[in-house]
């Protein structure tokens, strides 16, 4: 990925000032296969300072999924207001926190990755900055055969569905993604104790 760091003056360029700067474009990246994209770091910059002000103190987390781009996820975290990352992969989180990008590092979604669920295990460093997401307790089974018995404490981080649900006793009125199987509060205190039961395991979060 290359970043152009040139500011982008208010309103559409000219006709021939964007041809010329396609044309400089084409240059600089000539010798890179694509997809590659081009970013301008003011405009990165202007839009991630926007988004922490539109949060009111409330710290954002970086999404990695939408932003595959290690540099830039470094960029918006040095950003004021920015604090944390939700990783795609469990073995994404591993990197970046071996990379240094992060001390807080949540997966998105239930792994079943069981290298990268050992490797978590055997990170003595990594293990207190990074947690898993699960929504049942076949998930922390995963867990359990990938590690086995008397693993080190895993950091879990209970997922629940908020989609909208207006018609409960008639399941195909969803609207929203089917995220979890946790729809009610009862369900997520439920699943809540049996993690807090399970040895190796200690709850961590609410998504």
């Amino acid at each position: 990925m290359s970043v152009d760091s040139e500011r982008r003056a208010a309103g559409p360029p000219p006709k021939q000032a964007q041809e010329t700067r396609r044309a400089r474009y084409d240059r600089a990246t000539a010798d890179l296969d694509p997809p590659l994209a081009l970013v301008g770091e003011g405009a990165f910059d202007r839009n991630a300072a926007d988004l922490a002000r539109r949060a009111a103190g409330l710290p954002i987390r970086v999404a990695t999924k939408s932003l595959r781009c290690r540099y830039l996820i470094e960029r918006a975290l040095a950003t004021p207001g920015y604090h944390g990352v939700m990783c795609y992969t469990l073995a994404e989180a591993l990197w970046l926190h071996a990379a240094g990008t992060s001390d807080d590092l949540l997966v998105a979604y239930p792994t079943v990755d069981r290298a990268a669920l050992r490797a978590l295990a055997g990170d003595e460093q990594a293990r207190p900055h990074v947690t898993i997401m699960a929504d049942s307790e076949a998930h922390l089974d995963v867990v359990d055969r990938a590690l086995g018995a008397g693993h080190p404490e895993i950091r879990v981080c209970l997922e629940l569905d908020v989609s909208w649900r207006p018609l409960a006793r008639r399941a195909a009125v969803h609207i929203g993604t089917r995220r979890s199987p946790l729809h009610t509060p009862e369900q997520a205190v439920a699943f809540a104790r049996a993690v807090d039961r399970r040895t190796g395991f200690r709850l961590a979060g609410v998504m």
